[in-house]
This record gives C-alpha cells, sequence and structure tokens, in this order.
C-alpha cells in the first residue's frame, strides 16, 4: 500500500508541476497579446504626442508638465497590469497555502500521503485558476480601454 501512496504522490507531484507551467505559460501568453495589442499602440501614441510636445513653443515648466500628461495614460496602464498580475499571483499563492492548512488540518501524518494530497488539493486550484485568466485579460483590456478613454493628453 505504501508503494501505491508514493505512485500517487509522483503522479500528483508532476500533474501539479505541469500544471504551474501550463498556467505560468498562459500568463506569459496573456500578457504578450495584451502587450501587443494594447500596451504598444497606447505607448506609440504616448511618443507621438510627447513629440508633440516638443513641437510647441512651450516653457520648460510648460513642456515638462506637457510630456508628463503625455505619458500619463500608458503609466496608468501598465500600472493596472501591474496590479493585476499581483493580485492574481497572490490568490494562487493563497491556494497554495489553503492547501497546505488542508493537509494539516487532515492531520495526514504519513508524508507520502500529505504531499499527494497537498499536490492533488494544487492541481484542483491550478486549474481553477487557468480557468479565471480569460476574465482576467477581459477585465484588464477593459480597464486599458477606459483608461484611454477617460483621459486625452494635451
Amino acid at each position: 500500500i505504501f508503494s501505491q501512496v508514493a505512485a500517487d504522490a509522483r503522479l500528483w507531484a508532476a500533474m501539479a508541476q505541469k500544471l504551474s507551467a501550463k498556467l505560468n505559460g498562459s500568463l506569459e501568453e496573456m500578457v504578450e497579446d495584451l502587450d501587443k495589442s494594447m500596451l504598444r499602440p497606447l505607448r506609440k501614441q504616448c511618443y507621438l504626442d510627447m513629440a508633440k510636445c516638443c513641437d510647441q513653443p512651450l516653457s520648460r515648466e510648460a513642456f515638462n508638465h506637457c510630456l508628463k500628461r503625455a505619458s500619463l495614460n500608458e503609466e496608468r496602464a501598465e500600472a493596472a497590469v501591474q496590479q493585476e498580475l499581483t493580485q492574481f499571483q497572490d490568490r494562487v499563492q493563497r491556494a497554495a497555502l489553503s492547501c497546505q492548512d488542508e493537509v494539516r488540518d487532515r492531520g495526514v501524518t504519513n508524508q507520502d500521503r500529505a504531499n499527494a494530497h497537498f499536490e492533488k488539493c494544487l492541481c484542483r486550484e491550478l486549474d481553477k485558476h487557468l480557468a479565471m485568466l480569460p476574465a482576467v485579460k477581459k477585465r484588464l483590456r477593459t480597464t486599458i480601454t477606459d483608461i484611454t478613454a477617460a483621459t486625452t493628453p494635451q
């Protein structure tokens, strides 16, 4: 029976590792897509608006203010993406901690069984978080769109 428990633990560990890699890859793919489809065009517009500041006969202070206003949307969008990713990462970490607590609360003393239970719980949580990514992406798209619509530089 112990060899079966150890085999199960190894199986769940491999699955958790695979799911973790899939989640990381999906996150990277999402960020890359947002960068190419929304953030880069926003950055381009920011640079074009900054170039317009250079064409105006402004005082040094007004020029700096113009540059700052031109870059505001990009800064806000980048901050929104970073905040959303940090919150998502925090949720994944809390889920892993919850799995640890679940194993501890069950009072499993056999290390192989504890590992198997933890890995099984972690797989379940990683699957849940993987399923959340489309909603996260949609939320970020909406946020970035709202940021660009709310303020117009200059």
